[in-house]
């Protein structure tokens, strides 16, 4: 009688269990992964390495990039251009970082896709850019350029100074 009853007692506390059971739901943005060091002023040297359009897209160029971020929102400025956008954080894995920003206008569609390593303070990667231009809806014109970059901290504290490392 008492193994019934431990049987039954027992079926009955797996049944009812995930009842009571509570699920923990958490967000971790991907922001929240971005390796801090990464954030502040950069000298960027960037080499075309492809192309579908030589005349449109600089050979070489040396820019300054500041990268910020306030909350979720990744800024991404050129403060030589004059360019600001917010961008999107579309994969991190370890110190590599690929950001995305997607543009529209009522004949043109761009998307840039920046994918940088950090490797303390100096960082490598790619810039790759894709224009489409559209004629009454229809895609008439895809350009591509793609750069190798490499970035050097001009400002902003690394983590290494604050620790010591």
């Amino acid at each position: 009688m008492k193994k019934i009853l431990l049987v039954l007692l027992s079926v009955v506390c797996i049944s009812v269990s995930p009842c009571f059971a509570k699920v923990i739901v958490g967000n971790v943005s991907m922001t929240d992964q971005i390796p801090t060091e990464l954030f502040g002023d950069w000298k960027v040297y960037s080499i075309c390495t492809k192309s579908t359009n030589k005349e449109y897209f600089d050979a070489t160029s040396i820019d300054i990039w500041r990268l910020s971020r306030n909350g979720d929102t990744v800024t991404l400025e050129n403060p030589m251009s004059g360019a600001r956008a917010n961008v999107e954080v579309s994969d991190i894995k370890g110190s590599t970082v690929k950001f995305e920003k997607k543009t529209y206008y009522p004949d043109e569609e761009s998307t840039e896709t920046p994918i940088l390593t950090l490797q303390g303070d100096n960082f490598v990667g790619v810039d790759k850019i894709n224009i489409k231009t559209f004629k009454d809806g229809k895609l008439i014109k895809e350009d591509y350029v793609e750069y190798k970059v490499k970035g050097t901290r001009i400002s902003g504290i690394s983590l290494d100074s604050i620790f010591g490392k």
